[in-house]
């Protein structure tokens, strides 16, 4: 929906939680829910087509939840709780099993229920300590009293922030403009990293006004490619967590995955690899359909998450991205979403998503 560009924007306060004692982080996040029912009112109307219980259970948990990402999190959960709402299923929200383990979303019709995990694919760790590095520098940069526009942005993209001090490429900066006067495309580099070019001579005021460019995103397969010896990654834990507990209740299991623009992925790039050459083909229509996934071995490279249509914890996985949800259902037909008694799920998300 579109209320997470607006959470994305009113959060930016959160990045000075560490100085702020806990009741004033709850006040904040709290007005930050009151903010998405005022300016949101899609908002507002989706948490009240949810049943009473459920709705309390979020409001109480956005109202107290004091972590930026956590809170954005749970809107993605929403989202999902929203989806499966409107299409009849009734709903349960972090639901407590007889092992304590507690999946986002346990959705059932007639006698037939399944688990959803949900799983927001954002910005990686790597380039939110980035982002903020580079918002430090362009607000003690705008401390100088010089009279220009100024552009920065970093030669190299990923870097190690710990080696680097802001007071002193800043100092360095000084340094530069009181050399001498600038012209309009001068630029400095500053520790080999740091670019600042002059664009345009400010008449009006008296300090820097400093711009960062549009750094480009950078496509890391890795958050959902799972190779061999490495640590796994969010998608592979989600795929493995509940691995005992569909084994114990024989429920389909679906991994909902909420794509943010920040993480470089789409849609397609799930497809291509989770599905590989078998993309294209339908199993119901096509009667070398089985036999063809039987005797070849896409996705090896991937582990757990490449073949993943063999492994009988996974039904599949549903991915919205671009305001859009798409399904990718395990192929095999010995899968237990294709047991006759989840039809109707079956049945009801091929309709709809």
């Amino acid at each position: 929906m579109h209320y997470h560009k607006l959470i994305i924007a009113l959060t930016e306060t959160n990045r000075i939680m560490k100085k702020i004692d806990k009741i004033e982080i709850e006040l904040i996040m709290e007005s930050i829910l009151n903010q998405l029912h005022i300016k949101q009112p899609e908002f507002k109307d989706g948490l009240n087509s949810l049943p009473d219980q459920i709705k309390k259970k979020i409001v109480n948990k956005l109202t107290k939840e004091k972590n930026e990402t956590t809170f954005i999190s749970t809107l993605a959960e929403i989202d999902f709780g929203l989806l499966f709402n409107k299409l009849g299923f009734d709903l349960e929200y972090e639901k407590p099993y007889d092992n304590k383990q507690t999946p986002d979303w346990t959705l059932s019709i007639g006698d037939s229920k399944a688990i959803c995990e949900v799983y927001r694919l954002g910005k990686s760790k790597e380039d939110e300590q980035i982002s903020d590095f580079e918002k430090q520098i362009i607000k003690k940069v705008r401390e100088l009293e010089f009279n220009y526009f100024v552009k920065f942005k970093f030669e190299n993209q990923y870097f190690d922030i710990s080696m680097y001090d802001i007071n002193s490429i800043v100092s360095d900066l000084n340094k530069w403009f009181l050399s001498s006067s600038k012209s309009v495309g001068e630029k400095t580099v500053i520790m080999d990293n740091f670019c600042f070019e002059v664009s345009k001579i400010n008449t009006k005021k008296n300090h820097l006004s400093c711009h960062g460019s549009l750094r480009q995103i950078d496509i890391k397969r890795n958050k959902i490619i799972q190779s061999e010896y490495q640590d796994e990654n969010k998608i592979t834990k989600k795929l493995k967590i509940y691995k005992d507990l569909i084994s114990q209740t024989n429920y389909p299991y679906f991994i909902g995955i909420y794509l943010d623009f920040a993480c470089g992925l789409c849609y397609e790039d799930f497809e291509e690899y989770f599905l590989g050459k078998v993309v294209g083909f339908d199993c119901e229509v096509d009667p070398d359909y089985e036999a063809s996934l039987e005797d070849r071995d896409y996705g090896t490279e991937w582990t757990e998450l490449g073949i993943f249509y063999k492994n009988p914890q996974l039904s599949g996985l549903i991915i919205y991205d671009k305001s859009k949800y798409n399904l990718l259902l395990n192929p095999l037909k010995n899968q237990v979403i294709y047991k006759d008694d989840n039809l109707l799920i079956l049945n009801n998300l091929k309709k709809h998503v």
